[in-house]
Protein backbone atom coordinates (compact mmCIF):
# COMPACT_ATOMS: atom_id res chain seq x y z
CA UNK A 1 0.00 0.00 0.00
CA UNK A 2 1.15 3.53 -0.77
CA UNK A 3 -0.27 6.97 -0.13
CA UNK A 4 -1.10 8.76 -3.39
CA UNK A 5 -0.92 12.56 -3.68
CA UNK A 6 -1.02 14.76 -6.76
CA UNK A 7 -0.55 18.39 -7.73
CA UNK A 8 -1.44 20.05 -11.03
CA UNK A 9 0.92 22.57 -12.58
CA UNK A 10 0.77 25.09 -15.42
CA UNK A 11 3.97 26.58 -16.86
CA UNK A 12 4.46 29.54 -19.18
CA UNK A 13 6.81 29.40 -22.16
CA UNK A 14 9.49 32.05 -22.50
CA UNK A 15 8.19 32.63 -26.05
CA UNK A 16 5.00 31.37 -27.75
CA UNK A 17 5.39 27.67 -28.55
CA UNK A 18 3.69 25.94 -31.47
CA UNK A 19 4.20 23.18 -34.01
CA UNK A 20 2.61 22.43 -37.39
CA UNK A 21 -0.10 20.48 -35.56
CA UNK A 22 -0.56 22.20 -32.22
CA UNK A 23 -0.21 25.39 -30.21
CA UNK A 24 0.58 25.29 -26.51
CA UNK A 25 -0.06 28.60 -24.74
CA UNK A 26 1.11 26.90 -21.54
CA UNK A 27 2.45 23.47 -20.54
CA UNK A 28 0.16 21.80 -18.04
CA UNK A 29 0.61 18.51 -16.24
CA UNK A 30 0.41 16.72 -12.91
CA UNK A 31 3.03 15.67 -10.38
CA UNK A 32 2.56 12.51 -8.31
CA UNK A 33 4.05 11.69 -4.92
CA UNK A 34 3.80 8.22 -3.42
CA UNK A 35 4.83 7.21 0.11
CA UNK A 36 4.95 3.70 1.48
CA UNK A 37 4.51 2.60 5.08
CA UNK A 38 8.26 2.91 5.69
CA UNK A 39 8.23 6.58 4.65
CA UNK A 40 10.04 5.97 1.36
CA UNK A 41 9.01 8.30 -1.46
CA UNK A 42 8.59 8.02 -5.20
CA UNK A 43 7.76 10.83 -7.62
CA UNK A 44 6.11 10.58 -11.02
CA UNK A 45 4.70 12.93 -13.62
CA UNK A 46 1.66 12.93 -15.87
CA UNK A 47 2.52 14.98 -18.97
CA UNK A 48 -0.24 14.52 -21.58
CA UNK A 49 -0.06 15.86 -25.13
CA UNK A 50 -3.54 15.50 -26.62
CA UNK A 51 -2.36 16.06 -30.19
CA UNK A 52 -0.35 12.83 -29.81
CA UNK A 53 -3.47 10.92 -28.75
CA UNK A 54 -2.96 10.92 -25.01
CA UNK A 55 -5.71 11.51 -22.49
CA UNK A 56 -6.64 15.10 -21.70
CA UNK A 57 -5.40 16.89 -18.63
CA UNK A 58 -8.99 17.13 -17.39
CA UNK A 59 -9.53 13.36 -17.62
CA UNK A 60 -6.15 12.71 -15.98
CA UNK A 61 -7.10 14.99 -13.08
CA UNK A 62 -10.39 13.14 -12.71
CA UNK A 63 -8.57 9.80 -12.42
CA UNK A 64 -6.12 11.25 -9.90
CA UNK A 65 -9.01 12.53 -7.79
CA UNK A 66 -10.43 9.00 -7.69
CA UNK A 67 -7.06 7.55 -6.66
CA UNK A 68 -6.14 10.10 -4.00
CA UNK A 69 -5.43 8.47 -0.66
CA UNK A 70 -4.10 5.02 0.12
CA UNK A 71 -3.91 2.69 -2.88
CA UNK A 72 -2.60 -0.70 -3.91
CA UNK A 73 -1.54 -0.57 -7.54
CA UNK A 74 -2.71 -4.07 -8.43
CA UNK A 75 -6.21 -3.10 -7.30
CA UNK A 76 -6.37 0.19 -9.19
CA UNK A 77 -4.48 -0.77 -12.34
CA UNK A 78 -7.73 -1.26 -14.28
CA UNK A 79 -8.66 2.35 -13.54
CA UNK A 80 -5.58 3.70 -15.34
CA UNK A 81 -5.22 1.22 -18.21
CA UNK A 82 -6.86 3.62 -20.70
CA UNK A 83 -4.93 6.64 -19.41
CA UNK A 84 -1.37 6.14 -20.69
CA UNK A 85 0.21 9.21 -19.10
CA UNK A 86 -1.41 8.52 -15.72
CA UNK A 87 -0.24 4.92 -15.93
CA UNK A 88 3.31 5.89 -16.81
CA UNK A 89 3.55 8.47 -14.03
CA UNK A 90 2.14 6.11 -11.43
CA UNK A 91 4.31 3.13 -12.41
CA UNK A 92 7.41 5.35 -12.60
CA UNK A 93 6.78 6.65 -9.08
CA UNK A 94 6.26 3.10 -7.80
CA UNK A 95 9.47 1.91 -9.44
CA UNK A 96 11.35 4.77 -7.78
CA UNK A 97 10.41 3.87 -4.21
CA UNK A 98 13.43 2.41 -2.42
CA UNK A 99 15.51 2.28 -5.60
CA UNK A 100 19.25 2.53 -5.02
CA UNK A 101 20.89 4.09 -6.91
CA UNK A 102 18.05 6.44 -7.70
CA UNK A 103 19.03 6.80 -11.37
CA UNK A 104 21.11 4.65 -13.75
CA UNK A 105 24.86 4.97 -13.33
CA UNK A 106 27.03 5.71 -16.37
CA UNK A 107 30.41 7.22 -16.97
CA UNK A 108 30.40 8.56 -20.53
CA UNK A 109 28.90 11.87 -21.63
CA UNK A 110 25.87 11.29 -23.86
CA UNK A 111 25.04 13.69 -26.69
CA UNK A 112 21.85 15.75 -26.51
CA UNK A 113 20.04 17.33 -29.47
CA UNK A 114 18.97 20.96 -29.07
CA UNK A 115 15.44 22.01 -30.01
CA UNK A 116 14.73 24.93 -32.33
CA UNK A 117 10.94 25.58 -32.31
CA UNK A 118 11.26 28.37 -34.89
CA UNK A 119 13.56 27.51 -37.80
CA UNK A 120 14.12 31.21 -38.43
CA UNK A 121 15.22 32.04 -34.87
CA UNK A 122 18.83 32.96 -35.62
CA UNK A 123 19.47 34.08 -32.05
CA UNK A 124 18.57 30.67 -30.60
CA UNK A 125 20.61 28.91 -33.31
CA UNK A 126 23.67 30.95 -32.43
CA UNK A 127 23.15 30.27 -28.72
CA UNK A 128 22.81 26.52 -29.19
CA UNK A 129 25.84 26.38 -31.45
CA UNK A 130 27.78 28.53 -29.00
CA UNK A 131 26.79 26.20 -26.16
CA UNK A 132 28.36 23.31 -28.05
CA UNK A 133 25.41 21.43 -29.53
CA UNK A 134 26.39 19.27 -32.49
CA UNK A 135 22.83 18.15 -33.30
CA UNK A 136 19.75 20.36 -33.69
CA UNK A 137 16.07 19.55 -34.17
CA UNK A 138 14.17 22.09 -36.30
CA UNK A 139 10.39 22.39 -36.33
CA UNK A 140 8.77 22.78 -39.78
CA UNK A 141 5.30 23.57 -41.07
CA UNK A 142 4.55 26.96 -39.55
CA UNK A 143 5.49 28.92 -42.71
CA UNK A 144 5.39 28.10 -46.42
CA UNK A 145 7.99 25.84 -48.01
CA UNK A 146 10.00 28.60 -49.69
CA UNK A 147 10.58 30.54 -46.48
CA UNK A 148 11.43 27.47 -44.42
CA UNK A 149 13.73 26.02 -47.08
CA UNK A 150 15.61 29.32 -47.22
CA UNK A 151 15.83 29.34 -43.42
CA UNK A 152 17.24 25.80 -43.52
CA UNK A 153 19.94 26.94 -45.94
CA UNK A 154 20.81 29.73 -43.52
CA UNK A 155 21.13 27.24 -40.66
CA UNK A 156 23.47 25.10 -42.75
CA UNK A 157 25.54 28.15 -43.72
CA UNK A 158 25.66 29.46 -40.15
CA UNK A 159 26.87 26.10 -38.84
CA UNK A 160 29.11 25.50 -41.87
CA UNK A 161 27.37 22.16 -42.41
CA UNK A 162 29.12 20.73 -39.37
CA UNK A 163 26.00 20.12 -37.26
CA UNK A 164 23.54 17.26 -37.80
CA UNK A 165 19.98 18.43 -38.32
CA UNK A 166 16.67 16.77 -37.56
CA UNK A 167 13.57 18.12 -39.29
CA UNK A 168 10.18 17.64 -37.64
CA UNK A 169 6.86 18.34 -39.38
CA UNK A 170 4.66 16.88 -36.60
CA UNK A 171 2.49 15.12 -39.20
CA UNK A 172 1.45 18.40 -40.83
CA UNK A 173 2.41 17.79 -44.47
CA UNK A 174 0.49 16.28 -47.37
CA UNK A 175 2.07 13.94 -49.91
CA UNK A 176 3.16 16.64 -52.38
CA UNK A 177 4.77 18.83 -49.73
CA UNK A 178 6.54 15.84 -48.20
CA UNK A 179 7.96 14.92 -51.62
CA UNK A 180 9.02 18.52 -52.20
CA UNK A 181 10.92 18.58 -48.93
CA UNK A 182 12.55 15.18 -49.49
CA UNK A 183 13.68 16.22 -52.97
CA UNK A 184 15.29 19.34 -51.51
CA UNK A 185 17.28 17.61 -48.75
CA UNK A 186 19.82 15.66 -50.77
CA UNK A 187 23.34 16.69 -49.87
CA UNK A 188 22.34 18.46 -46.65
CA UNK A 189 23.46 17.24 -43.18
CA UNK A 190 19.94 16.04 -42.27
CA UNK A 191 19.95 13.03 -39.97
CA UNK A 192 16.26 12.27 -40.51
CA UNK A 193 12.89 13.76 -41.44
CA UNK A 194 10.48 13.24 -38.55
CA UNK A 195 6.79 12.39 -39.08
CA UNK A 196 6.18 14.44 -42.24
CA UNK A 197 2.67 13.00 -42.64
CA UNK A 198 -0.04 12.17 -40.14
CA UNK A 199 -0.58 8.97 -38.22
CA UNK A 200 -2.34 6.46 -40.50
CA UNK A 201 -0.23 7.37 -43.53
CA UNK A 202 2.73 5.18 -42.59
CA UNK A 203 2.58 3.07 -45.75
CA UNK A 204 2.90 6.21 -47.87
CA UNK A 205 5.83 7.36 -45.75
CA UNK A 206 7.38 3.91 -46.07
CA UNK A 207 7.32 4.17 -49.86
CA UNK A 208 8.79 7.67 -49.72
CA UNK A 209 11.51 6.39 -47.43
CA UNK A 210 12.47 3.90 -50.11
CA UNK A 211 12.46 6.56 -52.84
CA UNK A 212 14.66 9.17 -51.15
CA UNK A 213 17.96 8.96 -49.26
CA UNK A 214 16.86 10.93 -46.16
CA UNK A 215 15.53 8.50 -43.50
CA UNK A 216 12.00 9.06 -42.22
CA UNK A 217 11.34 8.83 -38.48
CA UNK A 218 7.97 8.01 -36.95
CA UNK A 219 6.94 9.99 -33.86
CA UNK A 220 3.18 10.56 -33.58
CA UNK A 221 2.82 7.04 -35.03
CA UNK A 222 4.89 5.59 -32.15
CA UNK A 223 3.18 6.77 -28.97
CA UNK A 224 2.23 3.74 -26.87
CA UNK A 225 4.21 0.60 -26.17
CA UNK A 226 2.05 -1.42 -28.57
CA UNK A 227 2.82 1.07 -31.37
CA UNK A 228 6.54 0.69 -30.75
CA UNK A 229 6.27 -3.09 -30.76
CA UNK A 230 4.29 -3.03 -34.01
CA UNK A 231 6.80 -0.97 -35.96
CA UNK A 232 9.73 -2.90 -34.55
CA UNK A 233 8.05 -6.17 -35.55
CA UNK A 234 7.39 -4.77 -39.04
CA UNK A 235 11.04 -3.66 -39.32
CA UNK A 236 10.37 0.00 -40.04
CA UNK A 237 13.43 0.99 -42.14
CA UNK A 238 13.79 4.49 -40.70
CA UNK A 239 13.89 5.74 -37.11
CA UNK A 240 11.40 5.35 -34.25
CA UNK A 241 10.99 8.25 -31.84
CA UNK A 242 10.10 7.23 -28.29
CA UNK A 243 8.49 9.66 -25.85
CA UNK A 244 8.46 7.56 -22.68
CA UNK A 245 6.04 9.80 -20.76
CA UNK A 246 3.29 9.11 -23.34
CA UNK A 247 3.89 5.38 -23.73
CA UNK A 248 1.67 3.89 -21.05
CA UNK A 249 3.09 1.15 -18.86
CA UNK A 250 6.55 2.04 -17.53
CA UNK A 251 7.40 -1.61 -16.90
CA UNK A 252 6.19 -2.79 -20.32
CA UNK A 253 8.13 -0.05 -22.06
CA UNK A 254 11.35 -1.01 -20.27
CA UNK A 255 10.83 -4.65 -21.24
CA UNK A 256 10.07 -3.84 -24.88
CA UNK A 257 13.08 -1.57 -25.25
CA UNK A 258 15.39 -4.33 -24.08
CA UNK A 259 14.44 -6.43 -27.12
CA UNK A 260 15.89 -6.01 -30.60
CA UNK A 261 18.33 -3.49 -32.00
CA UNK A 262 18.38 -0.06 -30.31
CA UNK A 263 20.13 1.67 -33.23
CA UNK A 264 16.81 2.79 -34.76
CA UNK A 265 15.54 4.42 -31.55
CA UNK A 266 15.54 8.14 -30.75
CA UNK A 267 14.39 9.19 -27.28
CA UNK A 268 12.52 12.47 -27.02
CA UNK A 269 11.18 14.92 -24.45
CA UNK A 270 7.50 15.54 -23.79
CA UNK A 271 8.35 18.93 -22.23
CA UNK A 272 8.18 17.54 -18.71
CA UNK A 273 9.53 18.93 -15.46
CA UNK A 274 12.70 17.42 -14.01
CA UNK A 275 10.62 14.56 -12.57
CA UNK A 276 9.24 13.27 -15.85
CA UNK A 277 12.47 14.04 -17.67
CA UNK A 278 14.51 12.00 -15.18
CA UNK A 279 12.28 8.97 -15.63
CA UNK A 280 12.33 9.30 -19.43
CA UNK A 281 16.13 9.59 -19.49
CA UNK A 282 16.43 6.61 -17.14
CA UNK A 283 14.42 4.49 -19.55
CA UNK A 284 16.62 5.62 -22.44
CA UNK A 285 19.75 4.63 -20.54
CA UNK A 286 18.27 1.26 -19.56
CA UNK A 287 17.38 0.44 -23.18
CA UNK A 288 20.95 -0.39 -24.17
CA UNK A 289 23.77 1.47 -25.90
CA UNK A 290 22.47 4.79 -27.22
CA UNK A 291 23.27 5.29 -30.90
CA UNK A 292 21.50 8.64 -31.36
CA UNK A 293 21.55 11.98 -29.57
CA UNK A 294 18.87 12.34 -26.90
CA UNK A 295 16.06 14.67 -27.93
CA UNK A 296 15.95 16.49 -24.59
CA UNK A 297 17.67 19.78 -25.38
CA UNK A 298 14.73 21.98 -24.41
CA UNK A 299 16.55 24.33 -22.03
CA UNK A 300 15.36 27.92 -22.19
CA UNK A 301 11.88 27.14 -23.53
CA UNK A 302 10.14 27.99 -20.27
CA UNK A 303 9.87 31.27 -18.37
CA UNK A 304 10.37 29.66 -14.96
CA UNK A 305 13.66 28.39 -13.57
CA UNK A 306 14.58 25.29 -11.63
CA UNK A 307 11.58 23.27 -12.85
CA UNK A 308 13.18 21.61 -15.87
CA UNK A 309 16.56 19.95 -16.29
CA UNK A 310 18.77 22.06 -18.54
CA UNK A 311 21.06 19.34 -19.82
CA UNK A 312 23.15 21.34 -22.23
CA UNK A 313 24.76 19.58 -25.21
CA UNK A 314 25.59 16.43 -23.21
CA UNK A 315 24.05 14.41 -20.40
CA UNK A 316 26.52 13.46 -17.72
CA UNK A 317 26.17 11.70 -14.38
CA UNK A 318 25.57 15.04 -12.61
CA UNK A 319 22.53 15.79 -14.75
CA UNK A 320 20.03 13.88 -12.63
CA UNK A 321 18.39 15.49 -9.59
CA UNK A 322 18.71 14.13 -6.06
CA UNK A 323 15.60 13.13 -4.15
CA UNK A 324 15.82 16.35 -2.12
CA UNK A 325 15.56 18.39 -5.34
CA UNK A 326 12.38 16.57 -6.28
CA UNK A 327 10.93 17.28 -2.84
CA UNK A 328 11.78 20.96 -3.36
CA UNK A 329 10.01 20.93 -6.72
CA UNK A 330 6.97 19.27 -5.17
CA UNK A 331 6.82 21.97 -2.48
CA UNK A 332 7.34 24.71 -5.08
CA UNK A 333 4.41 23.73 -7.30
Amino acid sequence: MVDFEFKAYRRSFADPYSTAADSLPKRAGILIRLRDNDGQTGFGEIAPIESFGSESLVSALAVCSQLEGEIEYEKVSDQVIDYPCVRFGLEAALAMIGRDPLWPEFSERIEVSGLLPDIGDRGRIEKLVGDGYSCLKLKLGKQDFTLERRALEEVVELTEGSIRLRLDANGGFNLNLTKTWLESLEGLPVEFFEQPMSKGEELTMLKLGNDYPTPIALDESVVRVDDLKRWKDEHWPGLLVVKPSLAGSYASLVDELKTGDSSSLVFSSSLETKIGTSHALSIALESGPLKRALGFGVGGLFADEGISIDLGPCLDSNGFPELEELEELWNQI
